[in-house]
């Protein structure tokens, strides 16, 4: 049975001036029609995967899918700016979490957030089977903090219509988020490990090597973007870790890149705020990997790092946001991210 990937649902939107990669699974043949062009493929029970050419900004637009002698329509889409917000909790804190005005939670139906489940989460806020979430004045609460207000922000300055892909999993460390076989390359003995590695609730992402590549990363990979907001850090800085973290971001970026088959897909690296209590328990470490942070951004091409350390209260989780995410909206309209 042929089965559409959940992304492509009422609302979605698609990545401007990049090929439309629409895909699923299962086996049988397949046939999609978008703004008069018709593609086919045969699958054998893996992914299926057809592909229309770049579009630029505009919709709404319907999508029809036929197979299994049934026809689905898709509606409503548009085509504009798609990011990915990924990493851990600071990437996860939500709007409610932070101390943003409420004026600032605005209805905007061309501005849409799809969820990625995290399979081992018991008692989700937001699911996939949501499909795409245009923005409610009621309801963007639950939204990633950083996700909403930049993209409110980027929708502003663009007049394009925004998706925000959530893509993240609290106290998650690099090696959870690369795949199985390149994140053993980046194993270290335990006693160099920090303490997120091995926590009971964080056992089935954190102590299955690969977990979140192959149950979240992979399934969003072929969705084209426009770019990637990375937060993630907190969980790897011990000294040794921050030692081999920008080899390991390096090799994430190369990773996501490889799979959406561009080479030159900006990413925005958030630095980790300043946080007092872990400044005073590993100094050494937390600063460690704020420069291994800079160097991803100094050495990897198109990558921008966006600091926090002014603009954020010393936290682990900073409860302003705003101007946060006025930097982080600055370096996705930046033409150039090394400009």
């Amino acid at each position: 049975m042929i089965k559409l990937d959940p992304l492509f649902r009422d609302h979605a939107v698609f990545a401007e001036n990049e090929p439309i990669c629409v895909f699923g699974s299962g086996a049988g043949n397949v046939r999609v029609t978008f703004c008069g062009e018709t593609e086919t493929a045969s699958a054998g029970g893996g992914r299926w995967f057809v592909f229309f050419p770049p579009m630029s900004a505009g919709g709404p637009y319907e999508m029809t899918v036929e197979a299994d002698g049934a026809t689905t329509v898709v509606r409503d889409i548009y085509v504009g700016l798609v990011y990915f917000v990924m990493g851990q909790s600071n990437a996860e804190f939500r709007l409610s979490e932070s101390n943003t005005p409420k004026e600032y939670y605005v209805s905007d139906p061309l501005l849409r957030d799809f969820y990625v489940d995290r399979p081992w989460d018991k008692a989700p806020i937001l699911r996939t089977a949501d499909g795409w979430i245009t923005a409610k004045e009621e309801q963007v609460g639950d939204w990633t903090a950083l996700g909403y207000l930049s993209g409110r922000l980027v929708r502003e300055r663009t007049g394009k219509a925004v998706g925000v892909i959530s893509c993240y999993q609290f106290a998650s460390v690099i090696e959870s988020w690369l795949p199985k076989e390149v994140s053993e390359l980046y194993k270290l003995p335990d006693d160099q490990l920090y303490e997120d590695h091995f926590l009971e609730d964080c056992a089935p992402f954190n102590g299955v090597p690969g977990a979140i590549y192959d149950n979240m990363l992979s399934k969003i990979l072929p969705y084209r973007a426009s770019g990637v907001i990375w937060y993630q850090g907190e969980s790897d800085s011990t000294v040794e870790e921050a030692a081999r973290y920008d080899k390991g971001l390096g090799t994430l970026i190369n990773i996501i890149r490889d799979g959406q088959a561009n080479r030159d897909l900006p990413f925005v690296v958030v630095e980790l705020a300043d946080c007092d209590y872990r400044k005073e328990v590993l100094p050494d470490g937390w600063e460690a990997l704020r420069e291994a942070q800079a160097r991803v951004a100094r050495d990897v091409p198109n990558v921008k790092l966006v600091v926090s350390r002014d603009v954020c209260e010393a936290l682990m989780h900073p409860i302003t946001r705003t101007k946060l995410a006025e930097r982080i909206a600055d370096a996705l309209t930046e033409e150039d991210l090394n400009g």
